[in-house]
């Protein structure tokens, strides 16, 4: 399992959100650019980074900060947060990003999931499918959908997408640990996806949990910007 280290971004700084709360943030006093050094000096090879002012106002804000990153770096840094049409990808790719996440823009036209791997690749592409009491939620985590998160992965998966970053959001930044009967189920129901799955994570007990479900990544980002893990701890699960 390969351990993704998170890095959102808000006004410029690097911050944490409880639940994907806008008004509920801790902010670090780290610039994003320090912190991925930090990273990628202990071994680390991965990075999603999170574009909050992007995914609260709807277009790519922060992609001056996905630039910086990826010149200054070697990480592989998947980009999300704004993305809500073809030019916002580009842009994205443009800036540097390995991999851009889908979640909001997946839901705006029905032929977008299709034409979208036509246009980029499934290995470019990650379905972010974030999910809130069972259910798919959108923009910026706000909105809730109708479509269980089992059911719209099932309809992608169809189509030929193959990653999927999938957060239990009752989780998100809380700590708490990830609940490992929340992921099972999907690995079980989809075991040819690569599934990158996060939330609540607050120690190495809790990667192995993760580990243990048969995720293809799991992503963490409070516990390492608050010392409850350390990067070099994360040597066990690094890949290239």
């Amino acid at each position: 399992m390969i351990v993704i280290p998170a890095i959102d971004i808000m006004d410029g700084s690097c911050v944490r959100l409880l639940r994907g709360a806008f008004e509920q943030r801790s902010t670090y006093r780290h610039t994003p650019l320090q912190i991925a050094r930090e990273f990628e000096s202990a071994g680390i090879t991965h990075l999603h980074l999170v574009d909050l002012d992007g995914a609260r106002s709807g277009r790519p804000v922060n992609l001056k900060v996905l630039e910086t990153l990826a010149t200054n770096t070697s990480l592989s840094i998947d980009y999300g947060g704004g993305i809500r049409n073809a030019t916002h990808i580009r842009q994205a790719f443009e800036a540097g990003a390995n991999q851009v996440n889908l979640g909001t823009y997946l839901f705006s036209e029905e032929e977008l999931p299709g034409q979208s791997l036509a246009d980029f690749g499934a290995d470019r592409l990650i379905a972010a499918v974030d999910s809130k009491n069972g259910k798919v939620a959108i923009n910026g985590w706000q909105q809730q959908t109708t479509r269980t998160v089992s059911g719209f992965m099932g309809e992608l998966a169809g189509m030929g997408w193959t990653f999927f970053a999938v957060t239990d959001i009752s989780r998100d930044g809380t700590m708490a640990g990830p609940d490992p009967g929340f992921y099972s189920p999907l690995v079980e129901e989809f075991p040819g996806l690569k599934i990158i799955g996060g939330g609540g994570v607050a120690s190495m007990e809790h990667l192995l949990m993760l580990k243990a479900c048969g995720l293809y990544a799991a992503v963490t980002g409070k516990a390492l910007l608050e010392g409850k893990i350390s990067p070099a701890e994360l040597s066990t699960f690094i890949q290239p």
